[in-house]
């Protein structure tokens, strides 16, 4: 599982390190895309990613998410 170099606190608190993978996560997706991001999809796109990416760098799976959402779908009726 991914560990920061140093805990991360948060108003007092040590944040666990789920907790802290998502503050590594939302703070570099933030700034990619400048704050313009619904929370809720936010909520979504970590809870789906998370689970596949816990043991990684948090900021490298936002670079991740980030050029990946900028791709479109392909159109076309082999589509499943």
């Amino acid at each position: 599982m991914w560990k920061p170099d140093m805990p991360i606190v948060v108003a007092g608190s040590t944040l666990s390190p789920a907790e802290a993978w998502r503050h590594e996560f939302v703070s570099a997706l933030h700034a990619r895309l400048d704050g313009a991001v619904d929370r809720e999809w936010l909520d979504k796109l970590i809870a789906a990613l998370y689970q596949l990416n816990a043991d990684q760098d948090p900021r490298q799976a936002a670079e991740v998410a980030f050029v990946t959402l900028g791709f479109d779908l392909p159109s076309g009726d082999n589509q499943h």
